[in-house]
């Protein structure tokens, strides 16, 4: 029969009192820890102009990494600024086939400062009347003007999947400012048998 020895204190074994083995853990969050590899990235569209009361597209994220993108969340703003008749409504696009925009985001930076690693995907911000065509819609929220939604979603973006993001101010008069915001990383290998 074999048994565990007490080899505390020596740095390098644990210690065993009352045959139990005891041991210190430390316990994170999968994101918190892809923080720390520096896999986590925040992406934001910038301030987007809307100024009627139709449907624009204003995000594009297509992943292109081999490791899967968790969306873990997405935060949208709209402001107050034009007239708008109801609540804003904000649609997300799974997998659609095209999009009508390719500029550039105003931010894409990775949330460990220390890192220097590059998100490999398309993210694209969209404009008034921009256009997302094919796809699946998979998530609805309703907001007010002057106000921010940060939505919990937790979806996952397999290498090739993409989501886009929609919005209705219904502006009837001026401008109104929105944004959308992505914060994702990037899911560590799983190295389980």
């Amino acid at each position: 029969m074999s048994m565990i020895q007490d080899g505390a204190g020596t740095g390098n074994r644990a210690k065993v009192s009352g045959n139990r083995v005891f041991t210190h853990a430390i316990s994170e969050t999968e994101a918190i820890h892809a923080t720390e590899q520096g896999d986590t990235y925040n992406i934001n569209t910038g301030n987007i102009g809307l100024t009627s009361q139709t449907e624009s597209g204003i995000l594009y994220v297509k992943n292109n990494e081999t490791k899967d993108l968790i969306i873990e969340a997405i935060a949208v703003g709209v402001d107050s600024a034009g007239t708008t008749g109801n609540d804003s409504l904000i649609t997300l696009v799974r997998n659609p086939t095209s999009v009508s925009f390719s500029a550039a985001v105003d931010m894409n930076q990775n949330r460990n400062f220390g890192s220097s690693k590059t998100l490999t995907a398309d993210v694209y911000k969209g404009a008034e009347a921009a256009t997302i065509t094919g796809g699946n819609d998979i998530a609805q929220f309703y907001m007010d003007a002057g106000s921010r939604l940060f939505a919990d979603i937790g979806f996952i973006l397999t290498k090739g999947d993409s989501l886009a993001l929609k919005i209705d101010t219904d502006t009837t008069a001026g401008t109104t400012n929105v944004y959308a915001a992505v914060v994702c990383y990037l899911k560590e290998d799983d190295f389980r048998d």
